[in-house]
């Protein structure tokens, strides 16, 4: 019901209207927004850098201006970089929970004539894996059409779009950086074993050689850095950078030699890929930089170390530690199942056995769910009431003769391995008689123990 006294009259109606168009631009009024990019200046970036990239707006009318800034998110800005006849674009992103995140976000501010500015890197707008000197741009669009800012009032929301006038960069692959270390006064040299060791720290050497005419200062080791090159060349992501040792401030006379030890600590690569990385020491400063010779350091776990693993995991975790040969191991499942089977079971003790038949097992079930969580294992009732699995991957994984029962009981006993949580879902024919579907709900009714929730019937057999 409606009172006398909430109703608005016409005129009240109409001051409210020319009261909300008055915090808007006038009708036919373009706001002018100017967009500046910049990157540090220096003879040349290498790629895998952090390398900064400043978005500067200017509003060059007399409004106030607000807008999205999005950057994480790469929504409204998209960024070109030239080379050549090649030409890289930024990818929008598509992620709902990104969109979603932006549909309401407090707004950026632009005052008349005062500069925003707005840090990124270039790596979160393209992926760059060729050297040269790169002409960069990029357009911004204030605001798109479904978002929708909070702003107070006398503040314009900026729709427009704003495009920037090109800078020029130039960008080095690590490969050719490192060709181009005898240019340097500073020599850098090192050396240590080939591969990375699972449960140990490895150790490698860097001789540094001062080649100039005078003494350097060298601050160890704040101004050297750990650049892991993957199987393409390009750095590897969430690698290790840092160099864990006390700060210490060398001075380097002329052709003074000086030896130090890099530990890369056991457990740096557990959650990366098994494959061959190479590895080089960054030394910058303000004023240079200067790359090592890259050595190879193979992250594998072999027959030999996986006969080693199992070894050590079957005895169970220490006291106050984790298992790690057992961590290390099920991280890598999905690339060590080959491994695994040629794993000399009668070197191994009872334990050793059976955790080796167990990881076995995992890492054949290892592709039904690649991620830990809740893994819902499909039944299929046929018509003359016998029970098989859905999933084709599944009935690989099980290729003995084992009833139905026992095989769900082994995938119950090694998903701890796996990180899985297990359902069970039954999926009768249409044409599956009742007494076939309860007596597999009878059947299984033992598995439930140890099952994320309750069997369950397929919806829509419902």
């Amino acid at each position: 019901m409606t009172t006398s006294s909430s109703r608005k009259s016409p005129s009240n109606r109409l001051a409210i209207l020319l009261l909300a168009l008055s915090s808007a631009a006038p009708l036919g009024q373009t706001a002018e927004v100017e967009l500046r990019l910049a990157i540090p200046e220096a003879p040349f970036h290498v790629i895998g850098d952090p390398v900064p990239f400043r978005w500067e707006f200017i509003n060059r009318g007399d409004q106030r201006l607000a807008f999205m800034w999005e950057g994480c998110c790469r929504l409204n800005g998209r960024v070109s970089a030239s080379l050549g006849q090649l030409t890289l674009h930024s990818d929008p992103a598509t992620s709902a929970a990104q969109l979603t995140a932006h549909l309401f976000a407090r707004a950026a501010r632009l005052l008349p004539g005062k500069p925003a500015v707005f840090e990124t890197n270039l790596g979160d707008w393209l992926n760059i894996d060729r050297s040269g000197e790169y002409k960069l741009t990029a357009r911004y669009t204030g605001l798109l059409d479904n978002q929708q800012p909070q702003v107070g009032r006398g503040w314009q929301l900026w729709k427009d779009s704003t495009t920037a006038e090109p800078i020029r960069a130039t960008l080095l692959t690590p490969s050719d950086y490192i060709a181009r270390r005898n240019q340097t006064e500073i020599a850098l040299r090192l050396d240590g074993p080939d591969r990375l060791l699972p449960l140990d720290p490895t150790r490698l050497e860097l001789k540094l050689i001062n080649l100039s005419e005078t003494p350097k200062t060298i601050h160890w080791p704040s101004d050297f850095a750990l650049w892991f090159l993957g199987a393409t060349g390009g750095r590897s992501p969430l690698a290790p950078t840092r160099i864990r040792a006390a700060p210490e401030k060398l001075v380097l006379a002329k052709n003074q030699h000086l030896a130090k030890v890099i530990e890369i600590a056991p457990g740096a690569f557990d959650g990366r890929s098994l494959e061959q990385y190479r590895l080089f020491v960054d030394f910058k400063t303000a004023e240079s930089r200067t790359p090592s010779n890259a050595v190879p350091l193979d992250w594998q776990l072999d027959v030999a170390d996986l006969q080693q693993l199992i070894h050590m995991a079957s005895g169970g975790a220490k006291t106050g530690l984790r298992n790690r040969p057992l961590k290390l191991m099920r991280l890598h499942l999905g690339e060590i199942g080959q491994a695994l089977g040629q794993v000399a079971a009668s070197d191994l003790n009872e334990k050793g056995k059976k955790l080796l038949k167990e990881l076995q097992l995992a890492a054949a079930l290892k592709p039904v769910s690649k991620k830990p969580g809740l893994v819902t294992v499909k039944l299929r009732i046929t018509n003359d009431g016998s029970i098989q699995f859905v999933e084709d991957a599944l009935r690989q994984a099980f290729q003995d003769k084992k009833p139905i029962t026992d095989q769900l009981d082994d995938l119950l006993n090694i998903r701890k391995h796996l990180g899985w949580v297990v359902a069970i879902q039954l999926h009768p024919y249409a044409t599956t008689p009742k007494t076939h579907i309860a007596a597999a709900f009878e059947k299984l009714s033992s598995l439930e123990p140890r099952l994320a929730k309750p069997i369950t019937l397929d919806p829509q057999q419902n």
